[in-house]
């Protein structure tokens, strides 16, 4: 991959995704102010995500029509404009309405960066290429968690504030993207609109291992954002400081950061992705009932375990659909992934919230969590293996 299309695209990663991982640092201010109960804040949470899932196919059947330059570029515009305009909500409907024009544009992005790997790295390495995008989306997540209560918040005195400059990454990479990316980015892998129409893609529909990746896609989700999203309370809950509670779940993805980058490296090696997919689904049922043991000195290991686990998992998800078609057509299986898998983003933090509404307890919310993680062992044994080495798999 050219080197300034790496650096785009990996700002991209990194900007597309800050604006939503800012939602739990501040959803305690959002509840005081809006007098609102924990299952809309899960929404607010999981609104983006639900427009991820609603336009997922569409942004990557896009991209196959018309070219990933155009498709990536409409989206990272109406990214950008959605994030920044929640700095001006002054209600709740109009921040949820603000909120789900930036999902919009996140729906158009982002199931176009596997697309974006496929194409511009070889096939067997296109994984650590994916693995590169999910490190700049992890640190998002772990600067947020750091930075922005104990040095953001206290500047701006508003969560608008906050949302505003946490738009500003999407605001320059868009410019970025308009200005220096070429169409196609890659010429010797030639990105470029093909002819893609509803026959190609009821191909990609009936594929069966499409959908088993998206059922993988969809628990691993549930368990991911509910964690996420409900995590830095918990840890309130069992005596944390707010500032402290981000730092702590800040650990989830500076360990992700790191492992994923490896292990990778280390699948790509070894030519294999299914023992990646359900050893980290093992770890993470341990995980998901680790809340229920641990107190808050040796809570950082139970961020580390997560963080490792979640994140080569949702590397190697992201890689499947891309390596199970061809490359012309990777857009819009990347995208079918998404929009089933990211229901599972949508649906986990509202239902921890109910959860918690109705029982005043965080404990049934790892219990149940710890079940849909065990359901997601089941599905990553018999996901077909993609990797290099697959036709000895069978």
């Amino acid at each position: 991959m050219p080197r300034r299309v790496l650096v785009i695209a990996l700002l991209m990663a990194f900007g597309m995704w800050l604006p939503l991982t800012v939602v739990p640092v501040v959803a305690d201010i959002i509840e005081q102010q809006y007098s609102i109960p924990h299952t809309l804040t899960g929404l607010l949470f999981s609104a983006p995500v639900a427009m991820l899932s609603l336009t997922a196919i569409p942004g990557g059947f896009l991209a196959d029509k018309i070219g990933i330059k155009k498709a990536v570029g409409i989206g990272i515009v109406i990214l950008a404009s959605g994030s920044a305009l929640r700095g001006l909500s002054s209600n709740f409907p109009t921040l949820l309405v603000f909120t789900l024009i930036y999902g919009l544009g996140l729906g158009l992005c982002f199931p176009n960066l596997p697309k974006l790997a496929r194409h511009c790295t070889p096939r067997e390495r296109s994984n650590i290429t994916v693995g590169m995008f999910t490190s700049a989306i992890l640190i998002s997540g772990a600067l947020s968690l750091a930075i922005i209560r104990p040095v953001i918040y206290p500047i701006t005195h508003s969560y608008q504030g906050v949302f505003f400059i946490s738009s500003i990454p999407a605001i320059l990479v868009a410019l970025l993207w308009w200005t220096f990316i070429h169409d196609p980015p890659c010429e010797s892998a030639g990105i470029q609109a093909v002819n893609f129409g509803l026959n190609s893609f009821r191909k990609i529909i009936i594929n069966s291992g499409l959908w088993l990746v998206s059922a993988l896609f969809f628990t691993h989700n549930v368990v991911l954002y509910t964690i996420l999203g409900w995590m830095p309370s918990f840890l309130v809950n069992i005596g944390a400081r707010v500032t402290i509670a981000g730092l702590i779940t800040s650990i989830i993805f500076l360990v992700g950061t790191v492992s994923v980058l490896s292990l990778t490296r280390l699948s790509t090696k070894l030519g294999r992705r299914k023992p990646f997919l359900w050893g980290t689904s093992i770890l993470l049922i341990a995980a998901s009932l680790g809340p229920l043991i641990i107190n808050l000195p040796t809570s950082w290991i139970l961020m580390s375990v997560i963080g490792l686990a979640a994140a080569t998992r949702f590397t190697m998800i992201l890689t499947l659909p891309v390596e199970m078609v061809s490359p012309e057509h990777s857009g819009s299986a990347s995208g079918l992934v998404m929009s089933a898998g990211y229901l599972g983003a949508l649906a986990g933090p509202i239902i921890g919230g109910l959860i918690l509404d109705s029982t005043k307890s965080y404990q049934w919310i790892f219990i149940t969590l710890a079940v849909v993680s065990a359901i997601t062992t089941g599905i990553a044994f018999v996901i077909p293996e993609t990797g290099a080495k697959r036709s000895t798999s069978h």
